[in-house]
């Protein structure tokens, strides 16, 4: 399975992102990947995200379409929505789908790297505590310690065995996600990245981390919090110990 065999949706959740989306675009179509798609799920962003997107798409001559939503309702939610739409834009055939965050903290240049180990792989994980991964330098010691604490506390109450199981930068081949129970997803937040992971390992799906360094924003205000990050660990607590029921494999070591 080569990069070029199969089209590429990009699935990119926006909330207040008219800064970044410009410059995102530029680096994911700089790629000169072949069929690329981009769909930009706005949750009707006060400074028109959605509107600066679909603009300079067209200046650019770009593929990119926008999902607007009537109010901000959650990034598992626009996922989820963005996820569907692009399941049924495939109507059957195969393909890649990307998803991952507009600020410019996920670098696009590792998506060909990522495609690629799909070739004996089913989901590719962008991962800052991967081998060779990271994060900004300029984080300070607060930043870092919510960060990677949250990680490891999330990891262990959830039983996922990838290292960074809060990565919102994932790769998918389109078959996983039609066989992800949609109904089963309850998280709005944060926390959906780690429900969806659950899923995948809990479906045998074959899941290759690749190491990143993750970027910080370079305009506009971070979302994460401490308050998330805890919110995410007391769901995703219940979520494992409630009559939600994940296969024996899933909890197993090997």
């Amino acid at each position: 399975m080569q990069v070029n065999d199969f089209p590429v949706h990009i699935v990119v959740p926006t909330y207040n992102e008219a800064q970044n989306i410009p410059i995102l675009l530029d680096e994911i179509f700089g790629l000169h990947l072949h069929n690329v798609n981009v769909l930009i799920v706005d949750d009707n962003s006060p400074d028109n995200t959605g509107a600066v997107a679909k603009s300079y798409a067209e200046s650019k001559g770009f593929s990119v379409s926008i999902l607007k939503r009537d109010r901000k309702s959650g990034l598992g939610t626009a996922y989820v929505e963005g996820f569907q739409k692009v399941i049924a834009q495939l109507s059957g055939r195969e393909g890649f789908v990307v998803q991952m965050d507009a600020d410019l903290s996920h670098d696009p240049k590792y998506i060909p790297e990522m495609i690629e180990l799909l070739h004996e792989n089913d989901v590719t994980v962008g991962s800052r505590y991967y081998q060779g991964g990271g994060s900004d330098e300029e984080w300070g010691l607060y930043r870092k310690v919510l960060s990677e604490g949250g990680n490891k506390l999330i990891r262990f109450v959830s039983g996922l065995k990838v290292k960074d199981c809060t990565s919102g930068f994932k790769v998918y081949k389109s078959e996983v996600l039609k066989k992800i129970c949609w109904d089963r997803i309850h998280c709005v937040g944060f926390a959906f990245q780690v429900e969806i992971a659950m899923q995948c390992q809990s479906n045998g799906f074959r899941i290759r981390e690749h190491p990143i360094m993750f970027n910080d924003r370079i305009a506009g205000e971070s979302k994460m919090s401490a308050s998330i990050i805890f919110e995410a660990i007391l769901k995703i607590t219940l979520l494992r110990f409630s009559s939600f029921r994940l296969s024996p494999r899933f909890w197993s070591n090997s």
